[in-house]
């Protein structure tokens, strides 16, 4: 007979290891998402909006985990910051809008995700400028609807 139950909490909290079937379909699905998000219009488009999705609900649990937070290593040290960087690059022009509406803290994501840091040094610890900083460097790699 087949244990048709799901796993009880303790069960799913076990560690399992991935085995060469679930490697083989994660490997297959991500060459799938390399061939089709880039050839078409339709699959990028719905590949977006469930970014967008993700990136908006990590954004709410972030700000609202970090509203009354002056502390910067608690700001970007939050899971659900750590988990908008873990998205990808995909996920920048996201972070570019909402840098340009509000005041959030996106600088440490930025350059984690870019490797890059146009901020100027006389620019540092100043956050309208920094934020004007990383805007005109989005504007300069299209990374924003004003091109």
């Amino acid at each position: 007979m087949i244990n048709t139950a799901y796993p009880t909490i303790q069960e799913r909290q076990r560690p399992v290891a991935v085995s060469y079937e679930a490697n083989f379909v994660r490997n297959n699905i991500e060459t799938c998402h390399v061939l089709f998000v880039g050839q078409s219009v339709v699959v990028q488009e719905m590949y977006n909006q469930q970014l967008k999705k993700r990136f908006d609900f990590f954004n709410s649990i972030w700000k609202n985990e970090t509203i009354f937070s002056s502390s910067i290593s608690e700001i970007t040290n939050n899971s659900a910051y750590r988990s908008i960087i873990g998205l990808g690059q995909d996920i920048l022009p996201f972070i570019i809008n909402d840098l340009k509406i509000n005041d959030a803290h996106w600088f440490y994501a930025l350059e984690a995700l870019t490797g890059q840091n146009p901020i100027k040094e006389y620019h540092k610890g100043i956050v309208p400028l920094m934020k004007k900083d990383w805007i005109e460097w989005a504007t300069n790699n299209n990374l924003t609807d004003e091109n």
